[in-house]
């Protein structure tokens, strides 16, 4: 039986890898400093099982992710602050991106990173009118939903599905992209291909090579593909870690503009720019140990 507990017990934490694109605990990021923006080792070294035991581990990557999706501590910070989500929600137009942060959830303490999940903003029935798509057979059938406030589209454990604010923005921090360079036809298709998309089961290997299935940054790379989202390879599959978008947007090299990040805590709230993410994300990923040689030319 002790065997049997230990071997659970090893599937379990190799197999937290997979459970969602999710974050690890990290000590609070420190001040930016002005016009600071350096990421220094964000999204290196993502791997930090060993790789047999995530083998061991992946025929269970299901039923794990859905207990490790269900375990909540506490609401987002955000949520505590109305006019914050207010403030955010305004902002927004249809095809913005959005990166979340949540630790008060297991899954907000898995992998590597700060960001653990990303999300569409399609818009409400107003800006789907305006961008001439509110008609359209694809959406009209969330007419009724979309009126409710099914503002989002997002793939979690519960597959592709709408989500309202306080579902989507159910988060500690958000960071807002925005896609450029789309015409109005490009734009009217993307947010048509977002809904099509609803229903789609969850990928819980994160894996860009299976089509049947997708995760949170897999959808926004299917209906925004020249948006050039950064890919690696993890554990031997094709992934984006939305640590990986946010930071390859702040050094321009992905077709997103980086709009905001609001980030909240028990008694407050405040709308942030690129140096305090940028701090955020190099807190999140740690300096690995190099050579003294090596050190010096980085500058560290």
């Amino acid at each position: 039986m002790t065997r049997v507990r230990l071997l659970a017990r090893a599937l379990f934490l190799g197999l937290l890898l997979f459970m969602s694109a999710c974050t690890t605990a990290q000590k609070p990021a420190p001040a930016p400093r002005p016009g600071d923006v350096r990421l220094g080792d964000c999204c290196q070294r993502p791997e930090r099982y060993p790789k047999g035991l995530v083998t061991l581990a992946e025929p269970f990557a299901p039923a794990i992710g859905k207990l490790v999706a269900a375990t909540v501590w506490r609401k987002g910070y955000l949520l505590r602050h109305e006019p914050a989500m207010e403030t955010f929600l305004a902002g927004l137009q249809p095809l913005d991106i959005i990166t979340v942060n949540n630790k008060g959830r297991l899954s907000g303490h898995t992998i590597p990173g700060h960001f653990g999940h990303a999300a569409i903003y399609v818009g409400t029935e107003q800006q789907l009118r305006r961008a001439g798509v509110w008609d359209l057979p694809a959406i009209r059938k969330y007419h009724d939903a979309i009126r409710k406030g099914a503002l989002f589209i997002e793939a979690d454990n519960k597959g592709v599905h709408l989500s309202d604010a306080p579902l989507a923005l159910d988060a500690d921090a958000v960071a807002q992209l925005r896609p450029r360079g789309l015409s109005q036809a490009r734009r009217r298709l993307a947010l048509v291909e977002s809904y099509k998309r609803v229903g789609m089961p969850f990928d819980y290997y994160f894996d860009l090579d299976t089509t049947a299935c997708t995760f949170c940054t897999e959808l926004i790379n299917t209906v925004l593909p020249e948006m050039r989202l950064p890919q690696r390879r993890v554990y031997g599959r094709r992934l984006i870690l939305p640590d990986e978008v946010v930071a390859a947007t702040l050094r321009g090299r992905t077709g997103f503009a980086f709009q905001r990040y609001v980030r909240a805590d028990r008694t407050g709230w405040d709308v942030l720019g690129r140096e305090a993410v940028a701090a955020d994300l190099r807190a999140a990923w740690p300096a690995a140990e190099r050579p003294p040689q090596v050190a010096a030319i980085a500058g560290r």
